[in-house]
């Protein structure tokens, strides 16, 4: 169904550091020849929109792992912006590096980001083409307190986390002319449906949309913590995201995506994994 659309669309939802995830599911779909048409990010989400935008998906485990290296507290902020927390600093030097004038060259992709206006808690969907800073749209999708103080202000509003109105904005992409969309959601299969937002956290696509929507997402919940900053922990998820795409699509067998694999409960097969992986 991919290699036969005329328009892919990507959809990166939202959920922080377990987003690593979605690297691997990007990087399969390149290696099977789906060239998407546009990207919409939410949240973490928006700046793996943003590598694939920008058309440096080979670079993607290089982006990440640069965040990761970076320290993510300095004391010193308490005094100007009442947190500790250094993800505005962090962001701005990554996507400088990796990303900056890209997004404006002529080969790029559009790139849509999901935000929620903060006065009324209402969703909005912004191109980057139509804002004057790319990357303060990007900080806007993510802004959340504590992490970060200064909400972004974009045409005049202040803006957060996108998630809060619109995780899945699947919708926009077929708005903007796609026959197909890639959803990427990290919510697991066996917690329920997708993630919306907050008032529709068991979403369901409609049937009208369904069959031209492919959703890839881990099959449990992923037992890593939001603000997870190790890379060894960050590579094996981008590696799980690689099975499981894998899975889905050519309908492999991957015992690693599978908590309830030979029988086992999902809570023990959980301890094994972590293990296994050095997590616990």
């Amino acid at each position: 169904m991919l290699r036969a659309a005329r328009r892919v669309g990507y959809v990166f939802s939202g959920g922080s550091s377990r987003c690593a995830f979605q690297l691997g599911v990007i990087e399969v779909l390149a290696e099977l020849g789906v060239r998407p048409a546009l990207a919409i990010g939410v949240s973490a989400g928006a700046w793996n929109a943003a590598i694939v935008a920008a058309r440096i998906e080979t670079r993607g485990r290089y982006y990440w792992r640069s965040f990761f290296r970076m320290p993510r507290v300095d004391l010193r902020k308490l005094l100007t912006d009442h947190s500790p927390w250094r993800y505005r600093e962090m962001h701005a030097r990554n996507f400088a590096r990796f990303v900056g004038d890209r997004l404006r060259r002529t080969d790029a992709l559009p790139l849509f980001i999901s935000v929620t206006r903060l006065r009324d808690r209402r969703g909005a969907i912004f191109s980057v083409a139509e804002v004057d800073d790319a990357f303060e749209l990007l900080l806007a999708t993510n802004y959340l307190p504590p992490f970060y103080t200064h909400p972004p202000r974009i045409a005049g509003e202040r803006y957060g986390d996108g998630g809060i109105s619109d995780n899945a904005p699947y919708e926009k992409a077929f708005a903007e002319g796609c026959d197909a969309v890639v959803l990427m959601a990290m919510k697991g299969e066996s917690e329920g449906g997708i993630y919306k937002n907050r008032s529709d956290i068991d979403h369901v696509i409609p049937e009208a949309l369904r069959s031209r929507v492919v959703v890839i997402r881990p099959r449990h919940r992923l037992p890593v913590p939001f603000t997870e900053g190790r890379w060894s922990v960050l590579s094996r998820l981008i590696d799980l995201g690689r099975l499981r795409t894998r899975e889905i699509l050519l309908g492999e067998r991957h015992e690693q995506t599978d908590l309830r694999a030979n029988g086992i409960s999902p809570s023990l097969r959980v301890v094994r994994l972590l293990r296994a992986m050095r997590w616990m």
